[in-house]
Order: structure tokens, then sequence, then C-alpha cells
């Protein structure tokens, strides 16, 4: 039989080797995402909104806790590109941002996005395509408005930082066009107070929204992975819906 000192001392080196594990477990455990800052009611400058609401539901079913930083769009791009962060909200599965990201199968949801127009100086046309030639159009930095815009090369895009700059450009006729997605221009234009002033053009495209994991992280996947479990949870006792339809019935 070991003394009992050398007992008490092989009994505190296991006790410390359990709690070194278990914190590298809860640091494995949390997950790291940069969230932009200008886009409600999916993710706003308090890092509120939709999308919080799904992507922190569906880490949560998997055990995995969320830690969001609140940056620009383009910030949280750029981040998520060097590693800084393990993943970044709300981009779109599309040409250019699939190779630069690792994505999983179940998007966080779709928002379709419109052309707008000031009302005093409405663009009168069937769809996107008719746009006159030379038209400027704002648009956020970074942002993804679908394959299809590469091809409207008629168009002067003028690129700004966020949605304010963008309706007040339009607002002072600087230009003639914006694109945004409903839901969100619909909060935007209320809290302006602009709503009756700018007014919807022509639909523009659907966006899928996911959140983009790091190639940089080699847990990306994995990551991938256990969000589309979550989401598939979320899905299937009814919790998606409910928090979906706190936007979607507005």
């Amino acid at each position: 039989m070991l003394p009992s000192h050398l007992v008490k001392v092989i009994t505190a080196f296991l006790l410390l080797l359990t709690s070194l594990h278990l914190n590298a477990d809860n640091r494995n455990n949390t997950i790291h995402l940069a969230a932009e800052d200008n886009w409600a009611p999916f993710a706003d400058h308090d890092g509120k909104g939709l999308s919080h609401q799904l992507i922190n539901g569906a880490f949560s079913r998997v055990n995995i806790d969320v830690e969001s930083t609140v940056v620009s769009y383009a910030r949280g791009l750029v981040m998520a590109k060097k590693g800084l962060v393990d993943g970044v909200f709300n981009l779109h599965k599309e040409q250019g941002t699939e190779n630069q990201f690792i994505f999983g199968e179940e998007p966080l949801f779709s928002t379709q996005a419109s052309f707008y127009h000031n009302n005093a100086h409405p663009i009168m046309i069937a769809d996107k395509w008719a746009i006159p030639p030379g038209t400027r159009v704002g648009v956020i930095e970074g942002y993804e408005y679908g394959d299809e815009l590469a091809q409207l090369t008629q168009l002067k895009l003028i690129q700004v930082a966020n949605h304010h700059q963008l309706i007040n450009l339009l607002l002072l006729s600087r230009i003639d066009m914006v694109i945004m997605y409903d839901q969100v221009a619909k909060q935007y234009l209320n809290q302006m107070g602009v709503e009756q002033v700018i007014g919807k053009s022509v639909h523009n495209h659907t966006g899928i929204l996911y959140v983009a994991f790091s190639k940089e992280n080699p847990q990306a996947i994995h990551y991938a992975a256990m969000l589309d479990q979550g989401l598939r949870e979320l899905k299937k006792d009814g919790s998606y819906n409910r928090i979906l339809a706190s936007i979607t019935s507005d």
C-alpha cells in the first residue's frame, strides 16, 4: 500500500489534471464570431437581432457558447479571413465567398433584396436588367448582392459604409438608387422617418444567409456541422419558426 502522503500527492495531481481538462473543454466549447453592426433587424450595434437569436440558440443545442464581436461587416470579413475569429455572421454562399470560407448545409434564413429609389425621382422599369446605363447605385462595402450584379455592367456602383449613408445620399439625390434587403430597409426607413419618401423599385435577388467559418481554423468543418445540427433541432421543436416570426409578422 502506498504511504498516505504519497496518495494525497497523487490525488492532488489527478485533480489538477481533471481541472485542466475541464478548462480546456470549456474553452473548446466556446466559438468566437464576428457580428455585423448595421443590419437590423438581423444584427445591430447592440449585438442583438434575429441572427444572434438563431445562432446562439442553435449552438446552445450542441453545448457550444457563442462570443460575438460586433464590428462593421467589412471588418468582420477581414477578421474571419485572417483567423482572428472563428467565423462571421450573415454571408451568402455564392461563387466569391465559397472560395474563401467554410459553409455548412443549413442556412440561417433567406431574405429578399430590392432596388430602392427616391419617390421624387422614380425610375420606372420592369426589372433590374432595364435600369438605364450610368445609373448611380449605392451599395454597402463588402456586402454580397448576388452573382448577377456583376452582369449589370451599365450601373455605376457607389460603395458606402452603412445604411444611414445609403439613405441620406438617396435623399440628397447624390445617387439614383440603392440596393437594400427589404426587412432591413423597412427598419431603417421607419427609424429615419422617410418610409414615404424612399420607395421600392424592382427585385434584385433572394439572399440565402449562412454563418461563414474561417478556413484558418482547423475546427471549421466541425463547427459548421454542429451549427447544422443545432439549426435542425431548432426547426424540429418549432423554435426556429417562432424566432423568424418576430420579424416576418411585422
